[in-house]
């Protein structure tokens, strides 16, 4: 492994696996790798995949192609949810050397070594449990840094009969709560203001009794991080403990994202979500009484096996009359291995794109919107260490809204006291009243 020393990473997919390739990038580093440089050929490519759906399988595909056609010669190794769901299609892509599961992969440096010698073909290793404990690897590369990721949870126990994520990562398993506190202590001295608590899916946090909610004020109470903002959180998790938190705390950002996935109260069964459009219309409106200016985001789907233009109209009249300012809207992907692959009744590809662009377009008018009411206010900013092609600062207030105004560098890596001036389709502008 001697002659493998550089090295260049490649992610697919979520946020999440961002984070998971940054933890594999220090995995490699405490062996001995270094990070290749921007157009210096690679020793190992590391392509870290997803394949939530069909297009996510051709982008990694694609990655595969562009690895070996950019370093010849190099070891290409393919890990993640597509090694973990198709390993022998994976292997079987040309120039692919090691395949590597959601467990295995952070093992990579073994792994490697393991290659040395093989004459087999593609090695592959997938499987294998995940410990009781979901471990707290170090983040590295901290300097500069504004706000940081840490995985406290990973897997799921739901039964959503469209998703691949539960076969592909397994059960529920959360971090310990004092990892967690020392990882986010060792973030906040290291200069970030920001930590972001993420998993896939957070609100099954749960660890010798401590849920979410226990775990967040943990933090509050034993760090000093000056923010503390949540990824995506399921509906039926969003507790009233957990909004009294974010309502009572102004360390805790003001943004939730809430899958809806629909407003359709057959689709919602179909799916098996464990909710009705009641209660998530519910839910949301709650959150915008009782968190004023609270930016609230969702996915949402289009397509689904048996949704007629009725149920289309129930979703897209629901969520027009929602608080929620923005929509990820993407289109139903059959999944093999899931239940609602055997579904039958999909919308007709020009329908699909049809539904999908109404859903855009409402997102886009919703966003300016709520843009709009900002204007006038003042907003605090997390400033980025890097300037906008205009040269103003830049960076995102607590609801989750980009934001630039004009300002000295001294304001970098600091929260910011902005007043909203206008508000466009790209984000916020403002002036800092400080």
């Amino acid at each position: 492994m001697k002659s493998m020393r550089k090295v260049s990473f490649e992610t697919l997919g979520c946020r999440f696996n961002q984070f998971e390739t940054a933890e594999m990038a220090y995995e490699l580093s405490q062996a001995g790798f270094t990070a290749a440089d921007e157009g210096e050929r690679a020793d190992v490519v590391v392509i870290n995949t997803c394949t939530v759906t069909g297009k996510s399988d051709a982008r990694c595909r694609a990655a595969i192609r562009k690895a070996r056609a950019d370093n010849p010669g190099a070891k290409v190794v393919v890990a993640g949810c597509l090694s973990e769901m198709y390993p022998e299609k994976v292997a079987a892509e040309e120039g692919v050397n090691l395949v590597l599961g959601n467990v295995s992969k952070f093992e990579l440096s073994s792994a490697l070594k393991k290659l040395e010698g093989w004459k087999n073909g593609p090695l592959v290793i997938t499987g294998g449990e995940q410990s009781g404990v979901l471990p707290v690897r170090p983040v590295t590369n901290l300097a500069g840094r504004t706000n940081a990721y840490i995985k406290i949870q990973t897997g799921c126990g739901e039964v959503c009969s469209f998703c691949v994520v539960r076969i592909s990562r397994g059960a529920s398993v959360c971090a310990e709560p004092g990892a967690i506190v020392n990882q986010v202590r060792a973030m906040a001295g290291a200069g970030v203001r920001e930590v972001v608590l993420t998993g896939i899916n957070l609100g099954q946090y749960l660890f010798d009794g401590l849920s979410l909610p226990g775990l967040i004020r943990k933090i509050l109470n034993k760090t000093d991080v000056e923010r503390i903002r949540l990824s995506s959180v399921n509906p039926q998790h969003v507790s009233d403990e957990l909004v009294g938190l974010i309502a009572g705390s102004a360390r805790i950002c003001r943004h939730l994202h809430i899958p809806a996935q629909s407003g359709s109260a057959k689709v919602l069964t179909l799916m098996r979500r464990p909710y009705s459009p009641e209660f998530y219309e519910g839910l949301v409106n709650n959150l915008a009484r009782n968190i004023p200016g609270i930016g609230i985001g969702a996915d949402v789907m289009v397509g689904f096996p048996g949704e007629t233009e009725t149920e289309f109209t129930e979703t897209f009249d629901l969520l027009n009359r929602s608080p929620l300012m923005m929509l990820h809207v993407f289109t139903y992907s059959p999944r093999k291995g899931t239940d609602a692959f055997e579904m039958s009744g999909r919308p007709v590809k020009d329908e699909l794109k049809r539904r999908a662009g109404l859903l855009k377009a409402l997102s886009a008018e919703k966003r300016a919107q709520a843009g709009e009411k900002m204007a006038g206010q003042t907003l605090y900013v997390l400033v980025e260490n890097t300037r906008t092609a205009r040269g103003q600062l830049k960076g995102f207030t607590d609801n989750y809204f980009p934001t630039v105004f004009d300002g000295p560098d001294s304001l970098m890596n600091t929260i910011a006291p902005v007043k909203i001036l206008s508000a466009s389709a790209t984000g916020l502008s403002g002036e800092f009243i400080g």
